[in-house]
């Protein structure tokens, strides 16, 4: 297959991306889009979302997404969570619609603040600039929300995402942030040697083997290969002090059955386990890479899962349903 035609891309001479399958843009709605809740309370209520400047130097933003209605308090003491989306760190953007829903949604079903980090995209800004993005994410938390003991704090990402969260929580944990939890959907990591599932991937539905190769080939440093810490979770962690590991907060991850990554996720998992995380693992999901921004059911499901985390972990003592949190 040709893995730019599947991608619907075209590399230019330049080192820039055409993204001609890109997703439809959505608008900030600052005025509310009333959403159906999924929590616990199964209330509709109205999310505002709107664009905040994150970097200007870079050209990135924050889209901050805020619910209204029964059973949220008008102090807006909600937790926050800040949400990086997925596409291989070449594809999407905070505003495109599959990933602007889900924080829609999230919003509404916990209740929380969530704010959505617009990334600098690969190959025209190569890694680790996603991951620099994600530190001024950090301290953009820390300037506005407080370093600790405030309004409870999480970190997730969904796909590519969720190593972009990884590295944004191990930036929380040298700026001083206090996190209350950690939610990797479906991370995704690589390697030189095949994995089983990267080698029966060839075909997949939606990430086949040689897509999955190209993301990486664009996202990656020039000249790195798969192995390089930004891609292999193992030489990823073996990069990391363990005192600084041990440092980070309860983490969730995600997965499906026949998500090609799927092999590396568990050794992510066993590895933050043996170090001293507490990690909490859901890895076998039903359907393909990224399902929940295609299928309704997986969708409530996924919103099911990271509703339930946040209010465990958002702290003892508050009433996140009704808005009052340790602030």
């Amino acid at each position: 297959m040709d893995p730019y035609k599947y991608l619907n891309i075209r590399f230019n001479p330049d080192g820039s991306l055409t993204r001609n399958g890109a997703a439809r843009l959505l608008p900030a709605v600052p005025s509310g889009e009333r959403v159906d809740g999924d929590g616990p309370t199964s209330t509709r209520r109205i999310v505002h979302s709107n664009d905040a400047p994150l970097n200007d130097a870079h050209g990135t933003t924050v889209r901050l997404f805020v619910p209204s209605g029964p059973g949220v308090g008008g102090d807006g003491r909600l937790p926050l969570v800040l949400y990086f989306h997925g596409g291989g760190y070449v594809l999407f953007r905070a505003a495109s619609e599959p990933f602007h829903n889900t924080c829609t949604a999230l919003a509404a079903s916990i209740p929380a603040v969530v704010a959505s980090v617009d990334y600098r995209l690969a190959p025209e800004h190569r890694l680790p600039a996603a991951f620099e993005d994600a530190a001024d994410a950090v301290r953009w938390v820390r300037r506005s929300y407080g370093a600790a003991g405030g309004r409870p704090v999480f970190l997730m990402g969904s796909h590519s995402g969720a190593s972009i969260a990884f590295r944004a929580a191990l930036a929380a944990v040298d700026e001083g942030v206090e996190l209350r939890g950690l939610i990797l959907n479906q991370p995704h990591h690589s390697g030189v040697k095949r994995t089983a599932a990267e080698e029966s991937s060839v075909d997949d539905r939606v990430l086949p083997l040689p897509a999955n190769d190209l993301l990486w080939e664009l996202a990656l440093p020039r000249g790195a290969d798969r192995d390089h810490e930004y891609c292999n979770p193992e030489t990823m962690l073996a990069g990391v002090e363990p005192s600084r590991l041990r440092r980070l907060p309860p983490c969730l991850v995600l997965g499906r059955r026949k998500d090609p990554p799927r092999d590396r996720q568990r050794t992510l998992v066993e590895a933050l386990r043996k170090t001293g995380v507490t990690v909490e693992a859901q890895l076998d999901g039903a359907g393909y890479h990224a399902m929940e921004l295609f299928k309704q059911d997986r969708a409530a499901e996924f919103i099911a899962q990271v509703g339930d985390f946040v209010r465990r972990h958002a702290g003892a003592g508050n009433d996140v349903h009704a808005g009052r949190s340790r602030l």
